[in-house]
């Protein structure tokens, strides 16, 4: 007798054979060029390809510019961050609860996400030309970054039930304590992957500085690791390159695992 699959194992194998092109384009695209990656990080240089095993990393931790560049990303994080998230969280209250009033807003938020970069930075030198802080990438990362906050956690608010509201104002609940001690742990889920997400497009902030600066070498202030690897790639470092990018990645898993656990504390 033929043995005849179930029709659960027919869906099993048609849901596998959906996924293998994602995988094959992970392993392509991302597993191989990083163990490349990590390849050239650990050899004395591209040519002789000798194992010098953690001497570049020990090099590049020793480097006052890597270390200015680390400063500088943490400093994004720590401060551009919280103000986006904050910022964001409170217009998307705004717009939950007041939704017609408020409606021409949603179009504004979600501008800066489609205007190039080119023309942006153009505006920018005009508003910040005397400028001699951070300040106007600060400010740069959390005008390009609002829209797409708000647009995930006003999603978020929306699928809070309405009565619960209505039953927190009827108990004597004011606006501030509304949001505190209901929205806000409602929608913890998503306010931690709006602040995972945050935290990954600090690193992706390169292409608006380098053009508001006109060069690979900014201010100090605004040296950031996406300059510091940007120059090794221009000067055929890869050592310090494959180093530094190792380094990056090390530090983006330690800061969405820290997320995550943070999460699973809160919810728990």
């Amino acid at each position: 007798m033929k043995k005849t699959l179930s029709h659960g194992t027919k869906w099993n194998l048609r849901c596998i054979c959906c996924l293998v092109p994602s995988f094959l384009g992970i392993a392509v695209f991302f597993l191989l060029p990083y163990i490349r990656v990590l390849y050239y990080s650990v050899i004395n240089n591209q040519f002789q390809k000798k194992f010098v095993w953690f001497d570049n990393y020990i090099e590049v931790l020793s480097n006052e510019y890597f270390r200015l560049a680390m400063k500088n990303s943490l400093l994004l994080i720590a401060i551009g961050v919280p103000v986006l998230l904050l910022l964001s969280l409170l217009l998307s209250f705004l717009l939950s609860f007041s939704m017609r009033k408020f409606a021409f807003l949603r179009d504004l938020f979600i501008f800066p996400m489609v205007v190039p970069t080119a023309a942006i930075v153009l505006v920018w030198r005009e508003f910040f030309a005397a400028s001699e802080t951070a300040l106007p990438i600060y400010v740069l990362f959390v005008w390009k970054n609002l829209g797409l906050c708000i647009i995930l956690l006003t999603a978020a608010l929306t699928t809070v039930e309405k009565e619960i509201y209505e039953s927190a104002r009827l108990d004597g609940a004011g606006a501030l304590r509304l949001h505190l001690q209901i929205s806000v742990p409602l929608i913890t889920p998503t306010l931690f992957f709006t602040l995972l997400l945050a935290i990954m497009n600090t690193f992706k902030i390169f292409k608006e500085s380098f053009l508001f600066y006109g060069g690979k070498y900014p201010p100090d202030h605004s040296y950031t690791l996406q300059y510091y690897m940007n120059n090794n790639f221009l000067k055929f470092d890869y050592q310090a390159l494959a180093s530094a990018s190792v380094l990056t990645s090390v530090l983006v898993l330690v800061i969405v695992f820290a997320g995550l656990s943070l999460q699973r504390r809160v919810q728990s």
